[in-house]
């Protein structure tokens, strides 16, 4: 993650833009849910431009929601909630459907198992409204990216694979 100090609210990384590419599809969500907030450029982005949304956020690691401050993540309120939770589990049994999952739960080792299985992505689909968009975070270079996709096509009629060129 990275964030620009002087304007914490816009998306610095080539990823968290595409990532932000399911506005093509679902220009105005009512209802947004995210797994994994990392250094919050995305929770920031989405409150910050989409103010008709509501947003829950699920972090697995309770030192990443200890840094929000820090991160410049916006307080808990109305429309917007970070939970400490396990991903896999909220889409077992969420609270509601929502129009966009953003899954964005990395660690060095790429995607954890628990949220690159076909169970899983069976459970995001489930998590949705019948319109609703998953957008995954994933990296080709890591083992296992293939079934990923594979996995995304089995659970969803249709997917696209978008590339973020890295610039560091």
């Amino acid at each position: 993650s990275r964030t620009d100090l002087r304007h914490p609210e816009h998306l610095s990384l080539a990823y968290t833009r595409t990532m932000m590419g399911f506005l093509l599809f679902m220009p105005a969500p009512a209802a947004v849910a995210m797994i994994g907030l990392g250094g919050g450029s995305l929770a920031r982005f989405i409150h910050r431009h989409l103010p008709e949304a509501s947003m829950k956020v699920v972090e697995i690691n309770p030192s990443v929601i200890d840094l929000r401050a820090e991160f410049q993540v916006p307080d808990d309120g109305e429309r917007f909630k970070v939970r400490l939770g396990d991903g896999a589990a909220f889409v077992q049994d969420p609270p509601r459907r929502y129009d966009v999952l953003l899954v964005d739960g990395f660690d060095v080792q790429g995607q954890p198992p628990e949220l690159a299985s076909l169970d899983f992505y069976l459970d995001c689909r489930s998590t949705l409204e019948p319109d609703g968009v998953l957008v995954v975070n994933l990296f080709p270079g890591f083992a296992g990216f293939e079934r990923q996709v594979e996995n995304l096509g089995i659970a969803f009629a249709v997917v696209l694979v978008l590339i973020a060129i890295l610039v560091i």
